[in-house]
Formats: structure tokens, sequence, C-alpha cells
């Protein structure tokens, strides 16, 4: 789960998929949303350049299901609807880290059960098919977000609402943050200057 979903955490989701399954299928078959396209549907669907950067790097290719395509679009939404019922339903969370954490562990526990519409388990046919993915490139780069921010009076900058200090000779001077799941760091040119534990946005909470 994500406080929101756009290219910046679509870009996460893979990664951090990719890394789970350990190689990537030659396709992965996606709506029509505008997170990934930049233009058309179906057919004529044209990823956005930093989608299609993602998809470069580990091999695939995105392909788009054509519009009303009623097969493909229950396909998706099956797994959602038991998600919601079966994984939501009574559970609490600390923030969206734990969510994730509890997230996965129950994936591996529900793969693990025996499907008798499968005649087997998830887990042991995901085995079968493994050796047919993609291997993961030697290095798969960190994915960031890039702002560009003024170091207030006080020596912080803020990113959705949360604030982190720089240097105090970079008061009144701009700097470059790149933003990842986990760090915000924090560039005078080329030099990193400061780097924090990111907060979750608009948490309104400051990192000295």
């Amino acid at each position: 789960g994500y406080p929101a979903f756009d290219r910046f955490y679509c870009r996460i989701f893979f990664t951090d998929a990719l890394r789970h399954f350990g190689g990537a299928a030659r396709r992965a078959m996606i709506d029509n949303s505008s997170v990934i396209l930049a233009a058309g549907t179906g057919a004529n669907a044209v990823p956005a350049p930093e989608m299609a950067a993602l998809a470069r790097h580990f091999g695939f290719e995105f392909v788009a299901h054509e519009v009303g395509d009623a097969n493909r679009s229950a396909r998706v939404e099956r797994p959602f609807h038991f998600i919601d019922h079966n994984f939501y339903a009574g559970r609490t969370f600390e923030n969206w880290t734990d969510l994730n954490r509890q997230f996965i562990v129950w994936c591996d526990r529900v793969g693990a059960l025996y499907r008798r519409h499968l005649h087997a388990r998830p887990v042991d046919l995901f085995q079968t098919e493994r050796p047919h993915l993609r291997p993961l490139p030697l290095h798969i780069p960190e994915v960031y977000r890039l702002h560009q921010r003024g170091v207030d009076l006080e020596g912080y900058v803020t990113v959705k609402t949360n604030r982190y200090s720089a240097p105090a000779r970079l008061i009144g001077h701009d700097v470059e943050i790149r933003e990842t799941k986990d760090r915000v760091r924090i560039f005078a040119g080329h030099d990193l200057v400061a780097e924090h534990e990111r907060e979750e946005e608009g948490a309104g909470a400051r990192r000295t």
C-alpha cells in the first residue's frame, strides 16, 4: 500500500516486486492507466518515458489491454476484491511500512495454500516458472523523486509538509533533494550535505 499511486510509487512498486520475485516476465499486462501511459490505449499505448526506462532496465515491456476487454479487467479486479475482503478486513497498521510488511507475510502464507482449481500450491507452481523469468540486472538504481527547494531561515527544507535540516551555511540558498522510499538526501551541487530518514507524507514532522 502507498499514500498515493503516481509514477514515483509505481516505480517503487515494480522495483520491489521484481526484486521479490527474482526476475521479470517478458510482458507486464496493464490497464490503460495514465500512471504508466503517456498516450494512447491498447495496442497504441505509449508508456511515459520514466516507465519505459524502468521496463527497459528490467528487460520487459508494458502491454495495455484493449479498452472494454472484460476478461482482462476481471482478471485484474478479482485479486483486489480478494485482498480487500481477506487481508484488510479487521487489521490495523502502525504506518505504511507496517502495512506492507504484514502484506508480504500474508501473501507468502496464502501462496502456500493448496488450490483445488490449480491442483497445486501457487508457491510450487511459481518454482516451475521462475527459470523463465528474465534475470535481474546487476545494478538496480534506487527510485527517487527530485525536488528543488530553498533552505529557510531556520535551516530546513520542506518536502510534503515535513521539514528536514540542511547545513546552516546554506540558509537562503537553493538545494536539490532526492526523495526515495526511505530516505531524503540533500545536495548542494554534486555534494551530499545532509541525509535523513524519510517521514510519511503529510506527517508535519521535523528531522534535524
